[in-house]
């Protein structure tokens, strides 16, 4: 099964919950919030109704009051005996004149007694020259009243009641104003009934008043309110119906309501401030917000929550399985819990124990064979090769060249020497390049110095560098043996070797002609793809030798060289070394 490995650009696994969560919260919540602003403004609406409806109900009570005072007033005037009295008082004996002012005081005594908002009822007769009252009798003209009334009564034109100082009049004439009936109300207990209007709401005002009388009765103390409130309710009313509003006057807000009283021709005002009528609101828009609060709260210990029993123990695993990646295998996790993370790090624990175990293992298995092999490679000495050396000598000696016969014993002798000791499988990088040239030395004796080798001297620094044994010979042994093989004259084996920042390089190139470009080809292929089943004497040989000890980046490479045959470039990547 092939499994595809996420990134870790993107988001974490408690990071997406959480989102999720968020995602599918906001709807609840923001449907919330307006179920509870909707439920709100219903709330508020229907305290506002009720206010109004109180307000209003108050104020027709009043002006019904009023009306039916001002009808009886009207009843008076048109009264048969007050007109008789008008028309022929002066004319009547005195027991008739007599009789008909008690009836007339009488009616005014019942029109007194038919509200507690009058305070007084009276009639002006110019015909007699009197003034009748219901509590101040029977006076001669000019007193206090008629100065008081009959100035009011030719006023033009005619208000709808009549205000003298702090004394309010209702005044009908007749008679080309020969009888003025006038009934004074009682501001005091008007004032009283607008005060039972105010007990609708704590800290409310309510007056009477116009923006051309202003405010005319009053039960606040404090009046500077009212003549900036009756200015904007003049300007609101324009093509305005609703009763109520909420005005700013100074900084404040005001809940205003306003009822008409048609029998004064004004208008009834109840204020209040605006913080009063939502108050009862204030507790539930306190735990509205410290819910959300709280819900805010709950998110973010979800969120950490989340992070603490999932994105932690995650990110420790991720971390375990990255450190595993670098071969470090080294690692336990510790787990403080029995959850499923419990189980997920002891598992992995004992993954990495019997990895680590199994990788020593393999390991110390190819060592094994990799030591086999070059013990196989040692006592593989080519039969050919040895005669050949040997008749060489013979003939050296025949023809009595004993320097080079002495030359070509003590190569072979050093050859052989070096490829069958048993001793360390590495050894200095100036003896393994030596030992080659050594081979390259009796290889060209063998082939009567029609072939020739060059190379450079190693640098001093790179003398002591440690490569694994025979892993140069092999490739030269592959250039006598397939790059000449045709008899050319004047081969050329070219031999470097060098060491630069943990890397050791040694190129063997060679002018060969019988290498073609499909067989370079095939053998780069065979060098790339080695399956273990390829030849192990030879070049594979040495690329699975150094692969298999110094791991990727080290081997053999081969390319089409310079002199125009095969370049074989050998690296050894000495920092990549398993410890």
């Amino acid at each position: 099964m092939k499994l595809l490995a996420t990134g870790t650009k993107g988001w974490f696994v408690y990071q997406k919950v959480v989102v999720v969560f968020i995602a599918f919260m906001i709807p609840l919540v923001a449907m919330n919030i307006w179920v509870n602003y909707k439920e709100m403004a219903f709330t508020k609406k229907t305290i506002t109704d009720s206010a109004v409806a109180g307000a209003s109900f108050y104020a027709n009570q009043l002006d019904k009051e009023l009306y039916f005072i001002r009808s009886q007033q009207l009843q008076f005037v048109n009264d048969k005996d007050l007109q008789k009295l008008s028309f022929q008082g002066s004319t009547l004996d005195e027991y008739a004149l007599f009789e008909l002012i008690n009836q007339t005081k009488d009616r005014l005594s019942a029109i007194q007694y038919s509200s507690e908002l009058i305070v007084d009822a009276g009639v002006y007769v110019k015909e007699i020259g009197k003034t009748i009252s219901s509590i101040g009798g029977i006076s001669d003209t000019p007193n206090d009243d008629s100065e008081i009334i009959v100035p009011l009564a030719g006023l033009t034109p005619k208000p709808s009641f009549y205000q003298k100082d702090d004394r309010l009049f209702f005044i009908e004439s007749e008679n080309n104003s020969g009888i003025i009936s006038y009934i004074e109300i009682s501001t005091s207990r008007l004032r009283e009934a607008l005060r039972q209007i105010t007990m609708l709401y704590q800290e409310s005002e309510v007056f009477l008043g116009s923006k051309t009388l202003g405010h005319v009765l009053s039960t606040a103390k404090d009046q500077n309110v009212i003549i900036p409130l009756l200015a904007q309710l003049e300007e609101g009313n324009k093509g305005n119906t609703n009763p109520s509003r909420v005005i700013d006057i100074a900084g404040a807000s005001y809940f205003v309501m306003t009822c008409p009283v048609g029998s004064l021709n004004l208008s009834l005002v109840m204020y209040v401030d605006h913080n009063e009528i939502t108050r009862p609101l204030r507790q539930y828009s306190f735990w509205f917000y410290a819910l959300f609060v709280i819900a805010i709260v709950v998110l973010l210990l979800y969120s950490y929550s989340l992070n603490f029993m999932i994105h932690r123990p995650l990110s420790k695993l991720t971390k375990a399985f990255k450190m595993i990646e670098t071969d470090n295998l080294n690692l336990v996790i510790e787990s403080k819990t029995r959850d499923e993370f419990h189980y997920l790090f002891h598992s992995f624990n004992r993954m990495a124990f019997r990895l680590k175990r199994s990788i020593e293992e393999n390991y110390e298995h190819k060592i094994a064979i990799q030591q086999s092999e070059l013990k196989q490679l040692q006592s593989q000495i080519n039969p050919h090769f040895l005669y050949n050396s040997f008749f060489n000598i013979y003939m050296m000696c025949k023809v009595g060249d004993s320097d080079g016969a002495a030359e070509l014993s003590q190569k072979l002798g050093s050859y052989y020497q070096y490829i069958t000791r048993n001793g360390s499988d590495e050894m200095p990088l100036y003896k393994e390049y030596q030992h080659a040239l050594d081979y390259c030395e009796i290889q060209c004796i063998r082939f009567s110095n029609r072939i020739r080798y060059e190379y450079e001297e190693i640098p001093d620094y790179a003398k002591a560098v440690t490569v694994p044994r025979l892993i140069i010979q092999p490739i030269v042994e592959n250039v006598f043996e397939h790059a000449f093989e045709d008899g050319m004259m004047n081969g050329i084996l070219s031999m470097t070797a060098d060491y630069r920042e943990g890397v050791v390089r040694i190129k063997v190139e060679d002018n060969g002609r019988l290498l073609t470009d499909e067989t370079l080809q095939s053998l780069q292929e065979q060098l790339r793809n080695d399956s273990g089943q390829q030849e192990k004497t030879g070049l594979m040989n040495v690329n699975n030798r150094l692969q298999l000890k110094y791991g990727a980046g080290s081997g053999l490479f081969v390319s089409r060289s310079q002199l125009g045959g095969l370049c074989a470039e050998l690296m050894i990547r000495t920092q990549n070394e398993r410890k």
